[in-house]
């Protein structure tokens, strides 16, 4: 019992790490008035926004929701969708009929995406239909974690394979309308969020140690960064399709603001909105299992039992979340964009602002901490994971500097995404692969919950007031966290690497002198293979 009750305050107190600091900056904001910030001047169909008290009530009160919604969510996922995840993929491997593997992991690439909260909340803001957007992306994951199970089983090299996926979306985006480019690279940030990792990690390690010649730490890797670059190509095809049919995106941007007097109607509605819109999503995942185990597993009665209430724990937190999110986290968000938005001069402080985002959401995801012990275990204790964390912190705040930069200056993302791309697949010649694999898997890990529910909408908001296209300039946000750990990590790689070899030259100097008779050859390059 005392550890079921630790194991509750762990999560419990992540999800209020992952929250408050920005409820924190919130709050700030709402008391003070020194920044010159006027609250009427942003109105949308005659009514202002702004942080007024009845907002910042809801507000508080989403807040709570999230922090026990996310809570229950992360404790059901890890009793459910890992387990799901490592007990699937070990029993598939041991199937005999390889298109059998193929088709099941398809399905459940599809199933998984389609429960994914991040992409949820993404596909709410973008205008268009979710259900085409959820369900492309869905279908676009099922087809790499396909891609992915196939690498494993060749053993192919993980860098070339991103190489030729990312320079074939690279190729394509020049044929889409531009307004479309900032969405497709934010699909593929949200789309491993807090459902979809738990599920992929799960499946990539039952994949790898249920494999002759044992569990494979690099196999392991690489997985749900591969099912990353499948949403990016999926809605590359629906702009194609929608360019073809002679249909674009929404020429106004629908903003997602809540009158702050129907606010309080609101919130029923929300939470019947979110327990009809998961039992959907999660409904066919957990129908899957059921059938799957049936025929295929058998597992004992307690383990199924624990899984299901798992499940159900998930659902439960789920609900919470998403409707927390659209009723009080969300548009305040949005409205403190607005704020900003309001005057140039305030982009400075839209930058700062913005940049603490960044920075307090890379800090306070569990999965990011996750992350760096397994950088520290794998580079044997010559990269500390604190000062990975703190790296991939600063990194993320640059990251959100940078888009408040390209909103107030109306430029392309292009000219983030390219150069930084280059630079993340040069690294990845030059540094151990296992490195190469973790920097790819870590850009879904850091941006998470806070980044599509918070600081996405807060650049959105942003966008809207200084009059910019919200397609190009608000969007793209997800797309630049997601790049940014593809660099700082494999340069950290880079770092480690000149470090030890210039380590074991020292030595070898030291060891052959003039006139030494011994002999000894040091193969460096096969050592860093």
């Amino acid at each position: 019992m005392k550890l079921r009750a630790f194991f509750w305050l762990g999560k419990l107190k992540e999800s209020a790490l992952s929250t408050l600091p920005i409820a924190v900056v919130v709050l700030v904001l709402f008391l003070i008035t020194k920044f010159g910030l006027d609250p009427n001047t942003f109105s949308i169909g005659g009514t202002s926004y702004s942080l007024s008290p009845n907002t910042m009530i809801s507000f508080g009160i989403a807040v709570i929701m999230i922090v026990f919604g996310m809570t229950l969510f992360n404790a059901g996922t890890e009793e459910s969708m890992t387990e799901v995840g490592k007990i699937i993929g070990s029993s598939l491997v041991k199937k005999k009929n390889f298109f059998f593997v193929l088709a099941m992991t398809f399905v459940l690439g599809v199933l998984v995406t389609i429960a994914e909260p991040d992409l949820t909340v993404l596909s709410g803001q973008i205008g268009i239909s979710s259900f085409i957007i959820v369900l492309s992306i869905g279908l676009g994951v099922g087809l790499f974690l396909v891609i992915g199970v196939i690498r494993i089983s060749l053993k192919q090299d993980l860098r070339v394979m991103f190489l030729a996926f990312y320079a074939l979306a690279f190729a394509l985006m020049y044929l889409i309308d531009p307004r479309f480019l900032p969405v497709c690279f934010d699909s593929g940030g949200v789309t491993t969020g807090p459902m979809t990792v738990p599920f992929l990690l799960g499946f990539g390690l039952g994949l790898a140690a249920s494999r002759k010649g044992g569990h494979n730490s690099e196999e392991s890797f690489g997985l749900t960064a591969l099912c990353s670059i499948g949403p990016i190509l999926s809605v590359i095809l629906i702009s194609l399709l929608m360019k073809a049919m002679g249909k674009e995106l929404p020429s106004v941007y629908p903003v997602v603001v809540v009158d702050p007097a129907d606010i309080w109607p609101n919130l029923g509605a929300k939470m019947v909105d979110a327990l009809s819109g998961v039992a959907i999503s999660m409904g066919p995942l957990l129908l899957f299992f059921l059938i799957y185990e049936l025929i295929f597993i058998r597992l004992p009665k307690k383990v199924v039992f624990r899984i299901v209430v798992g499940m159900f724990v998930t659902y439960a937190g789920l609900v919470l979340f998403l409707a927390a999110v659209s009723w009080g986290f969300l548009p305040v968000a949005q409205t403190v964009g607005f704020m900003f938005g309001t005057q140039p001069a305030f982009h400075y402080w839209a930058m700062a602002i913005g940049g603490l985002f960044g920075v307090f959401g890379v800090l306070a995801e569990p999965a990011v901490h996750v992350l760096t012990h397994q950088i520290e275990e794998v580079s044997d204790g010559s990269i500390k994971a604190a000062k990975v964390l703190w790296i991939l912190a600063i990194s993320n705040g640059v990251a959100v500097v940078l888009h408040v930069i390209r909103t107030h200056f109306e430029f392309s993302i292009a000219y983030y995404l390219v150069p930084g791309y280059i630079l993340a697949f040069i690294l990845s010649f030059l540094v151990p692969k296992i490195y190469t694999a973790m920097a790819f898997d870590s850009g879904g890990v850091a941006s998470g919950p806070m980044t599509s529910t918070f600081v996405l909408p807060f650049c959105i908001g942003l966008s809207v007031t200084t009059g910019n296209d919200v397609y190009l300039y608000g969007f793209g946000l997800v797309a630049m966290v997601a790049m940014m750990p593809l660099i700082v990590i494999q340069g950290m790689g880079l770092s480690a690497t000149l470090k030890d070899r210039f380590a074991l030259a020292k030595a070898r100097r030291r060891i052959v002198e003039e006139d030494d008779d011994q002999i000894i050859h040091l193969n460096v390059e096969e050592a860093f293979s």
